[in-house]
């Protein structure tokens, strides 16, 4: 194997690493209430950049980005008592593209929440089960999110589960009726896909887990 061979795949490995601890990273701000720490994760110097989650719509440019961590995140966690955040990555699937300027990756996520229901006030334990499919980009020599989107596959109350409450309200307010509205925070499209799970259809099978590529393509 030559030298540049092996760089090569140095180069390609560190970038997997340097991947996994940049979505770790989101998911502990998530977590922790500081999700507008998550802002700086985002390539907002490269054209494109969107976030997306579940039927939330799609975000676009540093303005959308803003939007979802400043404004919806940050109106979620102004009131922490009793609230529980916690979602684990798990089967990553990442590639790396030929050129080295972009990766794809997925994740699967089981999660658990808890946050007062709508209308009683009272907390509710919820299951939070969603995937991510994120393309990323190197942007001043740091891989950074370029493309993050949550496919909701359930949200259910824990004592009832998802066939008999499925639920797929990703992303919908949990508070009393004079809070901040997600209309105060309107995305830049509707969002394209959607299909969460349903006990009366078939399962939706997005994200895949990406492919080996050259060079990224819409």
């Amino acid at each position: 194997m030559s030298i540049k061979s092996l760089e090569e795949r140095i180069e390609r490995l560190e970038a997997i690493q340097e991947i996994q601890n940049l979505m770790g990273r989101m998911q502990y701000y998530m977590s922790s209430g500081m999700s507008w720490k998550n802002v700086d994760l985002y390539a907002t110097k490269t054209p494109g950049v969107t976030v997306e989650a579940g039927d939330s719509g799609i975000f676009e440019g540093t303005e959308g980005v803003n939007k979802v961590y400043l404004g919806i995140h940050g109106m979620l966690s102004k009131n922490r008592v009793g609230a529980l955040v916690e979602h684990d990555l798990t089967t990553p699937v990442i590639e790396i593209a030929g050129d080295g300027k972009t990766a794809k990756g997925v994740w699967a996520c089981p999660g658990a929440s808890a946050y007062p229901d709508a209308d009683t006030g009272q907390l509710q334990a919820y299951w939070v089960w969603v995937k991510y499919g994120v393309d990323f980009v190197k942007e001043d020599g740091k891989w950074k999110i370029w493309h993050f989107k949550v496919y909701a596959t359930f949200e259910t109350p824990y004592d009832k589960g998802w066939v008999k409450w499925p639920h797929p309200s990703i992303m919908q307010p949990k508070a009393s009726a004079d809070a901040p509205k997600f209309k105060d925070f309107p995305p830049d499209k509707p969002t394209v896909y959607h299909r969460p799970y349903d006990p009366k259809a078939e399962t939706g099978t997005e994200p895949l887990p990406p492919e080996p590529y050259e060079t990224f393509e819409e």
